[in-house]
């Protein structure tokens, strides 16, 4: 395991694979330190900084072990298959019905209020324009009859015809975005039963891909799970549905069998069913900073 540098903001720094600041002189946030570890420099003064490797796609799962852990345990095992490689058939399909929902999916109406607000704009812009330019021709003809220098007043009816050319291509091009959002918005409504249908379609696919990632890497997280301390009273069981125990065994396994680079910040009352840093350390296989 590479060494990781943790600077305190007492001006104290620590260097290791494991790191324990449980004897440090100054108060240290567990969730600070974690903050650092996921989101790298800078890092506001008065605050812990930890130099590490990055974070692989399962850190943030783990980032902070507790024994109050909130912990996504099929998230984890999905996202732990997938940096190792894992695929599912369902992916393709979701994708498939990712698309045919944007086609039915309503615009924003913060979307379709500011095209709607863009079309006006280019209409009146344009009529603006249109008024100005028959105004300086009249104005053009008048000199020209009374035998004046017409230049000025040609250069200004070039310039204001250029410019109507421009708001036109734009009054266009904001009329038919318009038009395709309009359209959406009708088929949207129209289609409000296929709509549900296909987010309900979306949603079942996710959850089965979520499971036949997590059932690829499971076999290695029951034996994680059946290594950990008895204390734990935890069964991964034979399926990723048949997990029994505790948030904080299930994170602890993820972590053994995950690639981690950067460090794990532990609360010290996590280390008590393993009996000591060591073999909480030995347990783990990864970076660790304690606190």
């Amino acid at each position: 395991m590479r060494s990781i540098r943790v600077h305190l903001p007492d001006g104290t720094t620590h260097v290791g694979s494991v790191v324990d600041l449980r004897d440090a002189d100054c108060d240290i946030d567990a969730d600070d330190l974690s903050r650092s570890v996921r989101f790298g420099l800078p890092v506001e003064r008065g605050y812990p900084r930890v130099i590490s490797p990055p974070p692989s796609p399962v850190s943030p799962f783990v980032a902070h072990l507790a024994r109050e852990i909130s912990f996504d345990r099929r998230g984890a095992l999905a996202t732990l298959a997938r940096s190792r490689g894992h695929v599912v058939p369902e992916e393709r399909t979701l994708e498939r019905v990712e698309s045919e929902l944007a086609d039915v999916t309503p615009p924003e109406p913060a979307d379709l209020a500011d095209a709607r607000r863009r079309a006006a704009a280019a209409g009146a812009e344009t009529e603006r324009l249109q008024e100005r330019a028959a105004m300086i021709r009249g104005r053009v003809e008048a000199v020209r009859e009374a035998g004046g220098d017409i230049d000025a007043a040609e250069a200004e009816l070039a310039e204001t015809m250029t410019r109507l050319s421009e708001v036109a291509t734009e009054r266009v091009a904001a009329r038919q975005r318009l038009e395709m959002l309009e359209a959406r918005a009708r088929a949207a409504r129209d289609g409000r039963e296929e709509r549900m249908r296909l987010e309900d379609r979306a949603a079942n696919l996710e959850r089965a891909i979520r499971r036949s990632l997590a059932a690829a890497v499971y076999d290695d997280f029951a034996d994680a799970v059946a290594a950990l301390p008895d204390s734990f009273d935890a069964d991964a069981g034979d399926a990723p549905g048949e997990y029994e125990g505790p948030p904080l065994a299930a994170a602890l396994a993820v972590t053994r069998v995950a690639p981690l680079c950067a460090p794990v910040v532990a609360d010290a009352d996590v280390l008590d069913p393993f009996c000591g840093l060591r073999s909480f350390v030995r347990y783990l296989d990864a970076p660790v900073v304690l606190c």
